[in-house]
Parts: C-alpha cells; sequence; structure tokens
C-alpha cells in the first residue's frame, strides 16, 4: 500500500486526493512519500529508497564489524565449542557478546552458563577462593581485631558485594576468630595464668542422680538491700537439692549449701560440681573443701552463661514466674516465697525436657526400675 501511494503520487495525484484514497493523514501519507520514492534507479530496474538505503547501510556497519571478529580469531564458524567460547572470551572486550555470540553461532544463554561455571568447579568456589585470600588479608591488617562485619564493609570498599554471613562462612573455613570473642583466661583477681577447666562443656544429659551437680547465684532486693540466693540442682532430673539466701553470698555459706545437699545426698561418690567462676566458686576454701571430698569441681567459661544454662533456666524460671510480682519488705517474706518456688518446682511444675514429669516424680520413677 506504501509503495502504491508513492507511484500515485510521482503519476500526479494530490496528497489530499491519496490521503483520501488511502484513508490516511496528510502526516502519515509525507512520511510514505519521504522512505519510499527512489534516491537512484541502479541497474536492471531496481529502485533504491531511504529506507533501504539505511537497512543496506546497517547492515554492511553489521558485515564489517563481523569480518572484523572472523579476522581477529583466525578460525572458522565450524569449529569446536569450546574454540569459539574462547574467542568470545578473549574479544569481548572490544565488541558486543550478543554480536560475538551471532557472529560465531554460539547461543548467549550458553555463553554466560560456560562463563559462569567451570568443568572441576562452581561460580560460587570460584568466588570463595578469590574472596578468602582478600578476608584473610584484611584480618591480618586488623591486627585479628576485625569480625565479619566489618571485613564485609571493607570488602564493599574494594568493590565485592558480599554478605556478612558469607564472610562469617569463609571465617569459620579458615579458623579466623578476632580476639573479642576468643576465650580470655582471666578470673575475678584478673590473673592470666588461673584458668578453671570446663568439665561438663554443656553436657545436661546424666544417666543417674547425683552424677553431675551445678550452682548458681542470682540476687533480690528486699527493701533497699541486696539479697542472694544460691541454688544446687542435680542435672540428672532437674531437682533442685539445696537452697537458701544470705545477705552476702561469702564462700563459707556456699559450702555449707553444699554440705547439706551432700548429706541429704549420703554423700555420693563420683560427683562432678559445675558452677560459673564466682569468687565464691573459685575461693581456695570452697575448692580444697571439694577436693577434700572427693568432688570433681567444673567452671563455665568465662562470660558464656550457656555453659550453666540449666542453673540459670531456673532463676528464669523462678524470677518470672514468682520473685518479679512481689516486692518484699522483710527476709522472712523473701525466705518463704523462695522455699515455696523450690517446692513447686521439684513437686508440681512439669518438665518438658522429662516428657511433662515433675523433677521429683521423675527421680523417683528411675529408681524405682534401678
Amino acid at each position: 500500500m506504501k509503495i502504491e501511494l508513492v507511484k500515485l503520487r510521482r503519476a500526479g495525484w494530490s496528497v489530499a486526493d491519496l490521503c483520501k484514497k488511502f484513508g490516511v493523514c496528510k502526516s502519515t501519507a509525507y512520511n510514505w512519500i519521504r522512505e519510499y520514492s527512489p534516491i537512484r534507479r541502479p541497474s536492471k530496474g531496481r529502485v533504491i529508497t531511504p529506507t533501504d538505503y539505511w537497512r543496506l547501510e546497517r547492515e554492511a556497519q553489521t558485515l564489517r564489524t563481523e569480518n572484523e571478529i572472523f579476522r581477529r580469531s583466525g578460525f572458522l564458524t565450524e569449529f569446536s565449542l569450546e574454540n569459539k567460547l574462547a574467542v568470545i572470551n578473549r574479544l569481548s572486550a572490544d565488541f558486543s557478546v550478543h554480536i560475538l555470540c551471532k557472529t560465531l553461532g554460539v547461543l548467549k544463554s550458553t555463553y554466560y552458563h560456560r562463563k559462569l561455571r567451570s568443568p572441576d568447579k562452581k561460580w560460587y568456589e570460584l568466588n570463595d577462593e578469590e574472596l578468602r585470600p582478600l578476608v584473610q588479608q584484611i584480618f591480618v591488617d586488623s591486627r585479628e581485631r576485625f569480625g565479619a562485619n566489618k571485613i564485609r564493609h571493607v570488602l564493599g570498599q574494594l568493590g565485592h558485594t558480599v554478605s556478612k554471613d558469607h564472610v562469617a562462612r569463609l571465617m569459620k573455613e579458615m579458623d579466623l576468630v578476632c580476639k573479642q570473642v576468643r576465650l580470655r583466661y582471666f578470673s575475678t583477681t584478673n590473673r592470666k595464668y588461673k584458668y578453671y577447666r570446663n568439665k561438663v562443656q554443656r553436657n545436661f544429659d546424666t544417666e543417674s542422680p547425683n552424677m553431675v551437680w551445678v550452682s548458681d547465684i542470682s540476687h533480690v532486693y528486699v527493701k533497699d538491700v541486696l539479697y542472694s540466693i544460691v541454688v544446687v540442682i542435680d542435672l540428672f532430673a532437674r531437682v533442685v537439692v539445696a537452697c537458701d539466701i544470705s545477705k552476702k553470698a561469702s564462700a563459707n555459706f556456699v559450702t555449707r549449701i553444699f554440705d547439706s545437699a551432700f548429706e541429704n545426698r549420703r554423700r555420693p561418690k563420683g560427683l562432678t560440681f559445675h558452677s560459673d567462676q564466682g569468687p565464691q566458686y573459685t575461693s581456695y576454701v570452697f575448692r580444697k573443701h571439694l577436693r577434700e571430698l572427693g568432688v570433681i569441681q567444673s567452671y563455665s567459661n568465662p562470660g558464656t552463661p550457656l555453659d550453666n544454662a540449666v542453673a540459670e533456666s531456673f532463676f528464669a524460671c523462678m524470677k518470672r514466674e514468682e520473685l518479679s510480682h512481689n516486692y518484699y519488705d522483710t527476709e522472712d517474706d523473701l525466705r518463704r516465697d523462695v522455699m515455696d518456688y523450690v517446692e513447686f518446682f521439684n513437686n508440681m511444675r512439669p518438665h518438658q525436657k522429662l516428657g511433662m514429669l515433675t523433677p521429683c516424680a521423675a527421680e523417683q520413677e528411675f529408681l524405682k526400675g534401678n
């Protein structure tokens, strides 16, 4: 229709008549006339329009580009796919990947897939290999002070976009632990050579009662006086075997509570006593006393309350379910509530770890079977 309109125009038709005949506006008719009017008539009767000229010019540019690619590749398109991919990688800095793939007969999806994978390693493995030396160097330059978050920030400044978890994984694989989270060998006297070993190692399951006891100290105000609550728990059934309160939790006070539990339990053999590294538990008096009784002593690592999670959990329950709901005016009020809660905890409160049995019921059930 466009060519017919142009022929009629050349035959003498007016633009208005053409618009009526073909049902187009004047601007459209003029555009068609401009695009399809011949600019020259070569031999053999062929007519070249501006549109043809533009198309031929574009094709010529494409052919020149393809010829340059062929010239610089050094071989024909019938060569293997691996050779074609190697040429694309080599020339991708000078030509677009689109025209390279089109010229060599390679799908772009094939090229990108092969580029991102290796015959031996995945793309993420290659990425890790690139990042590991950088993470190592940043960690060393920080004098082993930078953690995953700070290393991620420095990598970002170097042009590497990576998540904190990714850096943390690489650090773990390379055993890079920053100074802030390393175990620091200190005690309450700040002597670096004092170190008390953790022999329980968060293994809170025992085969029978009186194998491992755990202990901890918590604090509650009576008016404006801070009182200490000391508890001793048998890990087997989580039974509270001793508990008491005092204005001052001294080593002698803790020793007295331990002795009461030790005698009530008929001086068990092979007992391990676990606690944090509070001054009462690390005092010479207390350690000497347990050593004389043949009790093995174990300590949580400094600053790691999860090493004594059972005792910590007991105090959390006591405060959440009882102590935080009361204001105490006298020591007797506090003592009454603490002892009532210990009785409730041992005999009435089901424990999920024990299959919803109470601690005393679980212990009695074990003793009946043995």
